[in-house]
């Protein structure tokens, strides 16, 4: 009996050394939405949540924004929600005026969101539905965002409906 136990004991070790040591497996080969891999994801939550959130460039920006509309600071629940997006694949813009109280979008849109001279281009996670954020959340910096709504409903692209 206590041999059976050493034998499955050690070919389940194996089993799962192996998998470990897959490429499929490994987590230095999983990227975020963020384009970063996992570990700079959970470094950089750290500083965030640790009250020194830093700005973030948008990846593949184009090189003609300026340096203000190219780096937005993000709140530190921001990444529970979508990422950054470059603003050439927004498929609509959002002007944030004083009095909006709520934006609706699916899950998986990419909007441009714009107050004054700022601008954030944001993909909303696809997994997202149901759900909604307080776009001050996401934005803490941009102005008019304080207040407003973003309901995220339910993508028919990826419901296949």
């Amino acid at each position: 009996m206590n041999t059976r136990k050493t034998v499955s004991t050690a070919t389940a070790l194996s089993a799962l050394s192996i998998l470990l040591s897959s490429p499929a497996w490994s987590t230095d080969q999983t990227r975020t939405n963020a384009g970063d891999n996992w570990a700079d994801h959970v470094r950089r939550q750290a500083a965030e949540s640790a009250g020194t959130p830093a700005p973030r460039t948008v990846p593949g920006a184009a090189p003609t924004m300026t340096a203000a509309q190219s780096v937005t600071t993000l709140g530190p629940q921001a990444a529970l929600f979508g990422s950054l997006a470059p603003a050439n694949t927004a498929a609509r813009a959002v002007t944030l005026a004083p009095g909006l109280k709520y934006v609706n979008v699916a899950s998986g849109d990419t909007v441009t969101f714009r107050s004054g001279a700022q601008e954030a281009t944001w993909t909303f996670a696809e997994f997202i539905h149901g759900k909604s954020v307080d776009l001050g959340v996401l934005f803490p910096a941009m102005p008019n965002a304080q207040g407003v709504r973003v309901y995220i409903e339910r993508s028919k692209l990826y419901t296949a409906g």
